[in-house]
């Protein structure tokens, strides 16, 4: 169960003095951290919990969050930038990474755009270990970011026909405390926030750590399943596919992408 005091001390630890919230339990920290934007607050706010009862993910899927994961929003006081979206959840994805390898000390890799993977123990697989949900809040005050990342922390869910199953970044010969892997999170993304969430800045390192460049994807769009191959990350997010109808320029916003059995 996720300790309250725990995760302030290992904030603290870190330099990082900020309000948190940190029940064992509550139905969404992106909603909790939407709703407290009503109040303005000044500065960032943090909340967590090691269990959701109404998670959610991109485009209203339902997030499975059971306990002994890490369920965490920042809420910040800014806008987002120009780039958008996606490249805020770009910047987000690679601060995650960063934090998953110096916590958990295993490699992690993005599925574009938000999923976070991590290998899965003696299966030569990747398994989906986090998925990240970057939201604007609008109030009377003005507007505000949330953003939002669900992590299998000790154990991974049970989902059928996952494209990456789930996996756990704990290690029989490696656990992972959630107090210091979410002060760690906070702290990068609190660093990415700081630098204004400039995609420019982590472009290169999100290509890097991305699994669809250069692979057969199948994705949705205007409700038709279509597919092609993955050209390149634009310098704004996007990804950019080339198809048999031509090439075309994918928005988080619009698609959701999966990897093609053959890839």
């Amino acid at each position: 169960m996720l300790d309250g005091e725990l995760l302030r001390r290992r904030l603290a630890e870190r330099g990082l003095s900020l309000a948190c919230f940190a029940p064992p339990e509550t139905g969404s920290t992106n909603n909790d951290a939407k709703e407290y934007a009503k109040t303005a607050p000044k500065e960032p706010v943090l909340f967590a919990a090691d269990r959701q009862t109404a998670g959610r993910g991109r485009q209203g899927k339902t997030f499975v969050s059971p306990p002994g994961g890490l369920y965490m929003s920042l809420l910040l006081t800014t806008e987002l930038p120009t780039e958008g979206a996606v490249g805020v959840t770009g910047c987000a994805a690679v601060a995650a990474c960063r934090a998953v390898e110096e916590c958990a000390a295993v490699p992690a890799r993005i599925k574009w755009v938000n999923d976070i993977l991590v290998p899965i123990p003696s299966s030569g697989r990747w398994g989906k270990a986090a998925g990240i949900l970057c939201e604007r809040v609008e109030t009377e005050s003005g507007s505000a970011l949330v953003i939002g990342i669900g992590l299998n922390v000790g154990s991974a869910p049970k989902v059928e026909g996952a494209n990456f199953p789930p996996a756990a970044l704990a290690r029989p010969d490696h656990p992972v405390e959630p107090e210091l892997l979410c002060a760690c999170l906070t702290e990068r993304f609190l660093s990415f926030a700081r630098d204004g969430f400039r995609f420019s800045r982590a472009v290169r390192e999100y290509r890097e750590r991305s699994v669809v460049l250069g692979q057969q994807i199948v994705f949705v769009r205007d409700g038709i399943s279509r597919t092609g191959t993955v050209r390149a990350i634009d310098d704004d997010g996007s990804l950019l596919a080339d198809t048999p109808e031509g090439p075309v320029r994918l928005d988080s916003g619009e698609i959701s992408v999966r990897l093609s059995p053959r890839a």
